[in-house]
């Protein structure tokens, strides 16, 4: 049987609302950074694209490219996501829950900092990846070799589309607190990207494989990255970032991220909750919000163009609202995170009364303690991603007009990290 109270525990912990005065001093902050960033006399960008970085050690870097550290991650990849989907049929008091928690707080909050520390690693894990080139060799083929060419106009659109499924399931479906609701889910997922990545190849995975592109986008801000040559070196993370090819695609993919954790505040709300959402109403909020975000952003951006006398800027300046939807992320999830760990190991132990215990007993992390935290990556996230859009605007923009340019996407993202406070305090 399910347990109720961990179910609850899974999608709607929180240690609580931050304090009004963390949310206002949060919020004087991040108009102050952006001021800031407006005063900057740089008109020259600092983040070269092109930057070659520091090759990593020799040995390193052996081991990192080499083919048994590949397959070995590859296996890993089944295992974990073998051992998931096991954990998910198990008729075993509280499984059905593990495997709730560790797709929806372990696997898709844990990709956030992995990705950033280790870089992408969602790409060398995927299961899906393995299967295709395992096939592709049966079939005497290259994994790389598709029946057919991946359409360029594509772009993340099918990636943007997996996220927002994803979202939809965690968040809105009726049947999302069911361990069958994941295995059906997933199961249509898998098939529908494997036959996708034959018909393509394995390039298709990191267009269109929507937790492959989320990691990847997270790992631009890693340290990490890789040369045209293939050789992995160290590197400042804003030029990661700045790296990224712009594309209207992209504005979707951030667009999503944004505003399924916004949705996810606003929908634990109590303002919400008295509303009594079904399927329908909850399915179309999280529309609205989307439709809020990428409205807002797209509008700015076109002013910002009209500003500049430059239009069609949307896509270039995306990359810089990564940073602020990262931001937002760890400050919603980081609790429940912590949370959920714990009650996995207890799980996983076999220590089912304890874990049962410890769902109402939040994190060891002392509420005012959290509460800093939360509102540090929120601000972090801020000043992040002004700096990325103040250092592409004065690359795109003449310098004259540059400052002035900006002004409507600093406004844009001022209003999402007060939002995100917002929502903070209010949950």
């Amino acid at each position: 049987m399910s347990d109720p109270m961990f179910l609850a525990h899974v999608v709607g912990h929180r240690d609580g609302p931050i304090p009004l005065s963390y949310a206002l001093v949060a919020g004087g902050a991040a108009l102050y950074a952006s001021f800031e960033a407006m005063r900057l006399r740089r008109h020259r960008s600092r983040f070269d694209q092109d930057s070659p970085g520091r090759p990593v050690p020799a040995a390193l870097a052996r081991v990192a490219d080499s083919a048994v550290t590949r397959w070995l991650l590859r296996s890993l990849g089944l295992v974990l996501v073998g051992g998931t989907a096991a954990v998910a049929v198990l008729d075993r008091p509280g499984a059905g829950n593990l495997a709730l928690s560790l797709v929806y707080v372990v696997f898709w909050v844990g990709l956030v900092p992995a990705s950033i520390i280790f870089g992408p690693v969602w790409r060398a894990l995927n299961p899906l990846r393995t299967v295709q080139a395992v096939l592709a060799r049966l079939l005497r083929r290259a994994p790389e070799q598709g029946f057919a060419t991946l359409p360029r106009w594509l772009g993340y659109w099918p990636a943007a589309a997996g996220l927002l499924a994803f979202a939809w399931l965690e968040l809105v479906s009726p049947d999302r607190l069911t361990a069958g609701a994941l295995v059906t889910w997933f199961s249509a997922y898998g098939l529908i990207h494997l036959v996708a990545g034959m018909v393509f190849g394995s390039e298709w995975f990191a267009h269109a494989d929507a937790f492959e592109v989320y990691s990847a986008l997270l790992a631009r801000l890693s340290p990490w990255a890789r040369r045209a040559d293939g050789r992995v070196v160290l590197r400042n993370p804003f030029i990661n970032l700045a790296a990224l090819r712009p594309s209207k695609s992209l504005v979707a993919v951030v667009a999503v991220l944004l505003a399924a954790t916004a949705y996810d505040s606003l929908s634990n709300g109590s303002w919400w909750k008295s509303l009594e959402p079904t399927a329908w109403t909850g399915t179309l909020g999280l529309l609205g919000v989307l439709a809020v975000v990428a409205l807002t952003f797209t509008g700015s951006a076109a002013l910002s163009g009209v500003l500049a006398g430059r239009p069609a800027v949307a896509g270039r300046l995306a990359h810089s609202v990564l940073p602020i939807a990262v931001g937002y992320v760890l400050a919603h999830y980081l609790s429940v995170f912590i949370s959920e760990l714990q009650l996995v190991y207890h799980f996983a132990a076999g220590h089912g009364q304890h874990a049962t215990h410890l769902a109402g007993a939040g994190t060891s992390v002392p509420p005012a303690l959290m509460s800093v935290i939360q509102v540090g990556a929120v601000l972090t996230g801020h000043v992040l991603g002004v700096v990325a859009a103040h250092d592409r605007a004065v690359r795109l923009f003449p310098g004259h007009v540059a400052v002035r340019a900006q002004l409507p996407v600093f406004a844009c993202m001022l209003a999402y990290t007060a939002g995100g406070l917002v929502l903070l305090y209010n949950s």
